[in-house]
């Protein structure tokens, strides 16, 4: 009998764990609270690393570009908003090199720039798509804010818009969204 009731513990105790397995793996893959959009802005933060490494809370990521996705041509609907935030090649500026400022002459012979999202979506590009015509584009952003309001949740905590206006429609294939890492590999 007791060898019985040691085997029936033995096979709830086993069974509990199985039934648990999933929602523990689940719990594991989901990243902490605190990065997720959740957490709202007071815990958001953009990641840029290249030859320095910074953390940047959502408040010190300015918002002083615009790009208008209402007159932007046939793009994706997901993107028709108007979008407030900083410029890509100054977040890039950041940590491109040890010195203040963009280094253009470091993007132009080129390096890799990869984006990161929450979703485990990953985008990879050259940054010569910083440049048209020789000048720098300023029609590259990385948005915290969308019509006046902080972005919603399922493309917080920023997210990489931009491109020309109506003649040359924006190439989703470089949208970026739940973005809070940004890569730079030499």
């Amino acid at each position: 009998m007791r060898r019985r009731a040691i085997l029936v513990l033995a096979g709830a105790a086993v069974l509990v764990l199985t039934l648990a397995a999933p929602s523990l793996a689940r719990r594991a893959a989901t990243p902490p609270p605190e990065v997720r959009a959740g957490a709202r802005a007071a815990g958001w933060t953009l990641t840029l690393q290249g030859k320095t490494t910074k953390v940047l809370p959502i408040a010190q990521v300015p918002a002083t570009a615009t790009w208008n996705g209402t007159k932007a041509g046939n793009i994706n609907q997901e993107i028709r908003h108007v979008y407030k935030g900083q410029l890509l090649y100054q977040l890039l500026g950041m940590v491109d090199d040890k010195l203040a400022g963009f280094n253009s002459a470091l993007a132009k012979k080129g390096y890799t720039i990869q984006l990161f999202g929450l979703d485990g979506y990953k985008q990879t590009f050259s940054s010569k798509v910083l440049f048209r015509n020789g000048k720098l584009r300023t029609d590259l952003i990385v948005a915290k804010i969308e019509d006046g309001r902080l972005l919603p949740a399922k493309e917080a905590p920023f997210r990489f818009v931009g491109g020309p206006p109506i003649t040359q429609p924006f190439n989703c294939k470089l949208s970026a969204r739940e973005l809070f890492k940004i890569r730079l590999i030499f």
